[in-house]
């Protein structure tokens, strides 16, 4: 069996096409990155559900076309990633901001539409069921996720399995509040963690340090620019990303004692592509405020590693349970 995996986000769609092994979810790894044979990447401008719909046919049609070159059989389902908030029972799309879909009950026309059967979640969920299934918490029973991208996304897997919640909205861990009086977050509450660590919430920042704002084309700063003002040792854009580590580490001190998982999963590409300049301040402030001191705590923080296409794994795998 060959499985779709696709991953749509405010302006690309990333897809894989990943051979099936079943297996119990419970009972370790049952992929590795050989079971994926092919990979694709595209820009989009959807804007409403039709666009999306041929987006998303377009996509597999592309992985059908890769797999039929190599000899591979032809996709028996697809499994959806979507960057979007999505009722408990992932039927309808009740609001995808960067898509301009709104309360469109997606999986059934879409597996109307391909005539295969179609799973989806979001996309933070597929980023942590892929890292889960065959990247950096393989070997872990239990998992959180926290990704700093555009915002700060998040999630909890337990044996491969991602928290849902009781409303579909389980596992939004970038808006758990570190500072009650802090920044308004784009969820209107104030202090989450994405209002200090997303990428919008760094580029807001970005406009006040001098040095990030001459490096950028018309004066406009953004995250990019940032990093690269902290790498030139501006002082100012250092202190903006050391609260923005702050602000991670102020998070998983709430979050360790909650969940309690095996592993934390850092992602999200303004994560990976600062790492050095982030990883260092989260471990330090967890060190220096350790939650439940006293209690032996092995606290594993691990890069993501299965890169742009992580989440797309992960949908494909949901897709194959």
């Amino acid at each position: 069996m060959t499985i779709a995996g696709l991953d749509v986000g405010g302006t690309k769609i990333a897809g894989v096409a990943l051979r099936g092994r079943g297996g119990d979810p419970g009972s370790g790894p049952v992929w590795a990155e050989d079971d994926v044979l092919a990979r694709t990447h595209r820009a989009h401008r959807i804007h409403g559900p039709e666009a999306l719909l041929d987006a998303l046919e377009a996509a597999v049609r592309e992985l059908d076309e890769l797999l039929a070159e190599e000899g591979h059989a032809p996709i028996e389902a697809v499994g959806l990633a979507i960057a979007a908030w999505l009722t408990r029972d992932r039927e309808v799309v009740t609001w995808a901001a960067h898509l301009a879909v709104r309360d469109f009950a997606l999986r059934a026309a879409l597996a109307d539409r391909l005539g295969v059967p179609v799973t989806i979640d979001n996309d933070a969920n597929g980023y942590l069921v892929g890292e889960a299934a065959m990247g950096a918490a393989a070997d872990a029973s239990s998992s959180i996720l926290i990704a700093l991208g555009t915002g700060v996304g998040g999630a909890f897997v337990v044996d491969g399995r991602p928290l849902i919640g009781a409303h579909g909205l389980g596992g939004e861990l970038g808006h758990v509040t570190v500072d009650e009086q802090g920044p308004v977050c784009s969820c209107t509450a104030r202090g989450c963690i994405e209002a200090y660590a997303g990428g919008n919430a760094l580029a807001r920042d970005a406009a006040a340090v001098p040095a990030a704002v001459a490096l950028a084309p018309g004066g406009r700063a953004t995250a990019v620019h940032l990093e690269r003002a902290a790498r030139a040792g501006d002082a100012t854009a250092l202190a903006v990303l050391e609260r923005a580590g702050w602000a991670v580490a102020a998070g998983l001190r709430r979050l360790l004692p909650a969940f309690d998982p095996e592993v934390v999963v850092l992602g999200g590409r303004v994560m990976l592509e600062c790492a050095d300049l982030l990883l260092p301040v989260i471990e330090r402030e967890l060190a220096a405020h350790a939650p439940l001191q006293g209690v032996p705590q092995p606290r594993r923080l691990e890069l993501a590693r299965l890169g742009g296409h992580a989440a797309a794994i992960g949908a494909a795998v949901l897709a194959s349970r």
